[in-house]
């Protein structure tokens, strides 16, 4: 919806009882309510013009509470193929802080500002706290990096599949981003100098960052019937 103002009649058109409104309103001694009547006035006088009709106007707060938006993600790495045995079918990292780069790549530009190739795999990179108690995932790492290093055929290629869990702050999971036949394409670790995104160190100190980067046959999401708490 656009608002304009006429000017030939703003000057002289606009009641007194509507600049009233405006400074009560703004001084909160009137309601949302009944200002949003005053502008109704406006548009129906032709003092403000709208290129749809108003029918209704409803004021609300944009901005999602915690209860409402994501606030943790769950990856699970499972269905793992041509791993070593001392490896688990299904790890679960419950620190993941970043998902980026993520979803189904259909095209691209080069430098030169000229069409790539296409790329329909589906890549994505998860941002995490560098931790101890993640010994399993580091070895999920370690082996599918050296796979990738040696360029093993494809029949011993370890891959595994994703299933990352966004759940909002209340404990319920909002959607699935599932990913299939994935490998381990770069991982690697740096240090981040962005007070914005500290998470454990001082305010004046740096924090070392991971980030792991994955190619997938396939890609999904899943949004669920029911509300699923965490």
């Amino acid at each position: 919806m656009i608002l304009s103002v006429n000017s030939a009649m703003a000057d002289t058109s606009i009641p007194q009882w509507i600049k009233n409104d405006a400074k009560w309103w703004s001084e909160g001694s009137i309601s949302d309510t009944d200002f949003l009547k005053g502008i109704q006035y406006l548009v129906r006088q032709g003092i403000i013009k709208v290129d749809v009709p108003v029918t209704e106007v409803i004021a609300t707060n944009g901005s999602p509470s915690d209860s409402d938006r994501v606030t943790s993600i769950v990856v699970t790495f499972q269905n793992l193929v041509n791993f070593p045995s001392t490896i688990p079918n299904k790890i679960t990292v419950n620190s993941i802080q970043r998902i980026s780069e993520f979803g189904q790549i259909t095209s691209g530009w080069s430098n030169s500002g000229t069409p790539t190739s296409p790329k329909t795999n589906p890549e994505f990179r998860l941002d995490d706290l560098p931790s101890k108690d993640k010994a399993q995932f580091y070895q999920l790492l370690n082996v599918g990096i050296a796979a990738t290093q040696n360029s093993q055929s494809n029949s011993e290629t370890p891959e595994f599949d994703v299933l990352i869990d966004l759940y909002t702050g209340d404990g319920t999971l909002l959607h699935t981003l599932e990913y299939d036949k994935c490998t381990v394409i770069n991982y690697w670790v740096f240090t981040d100098s962005n007070k914005m995104d500290y998470r454990m160190s001082a305010d004046d100190q740096a924090e070392d960052r991971e980030a792991s980067v994955y190619l997938c046959q396939g890609y999904h999401l899943v949004f669920p019937s029911a509300t699923t708490p965490q």
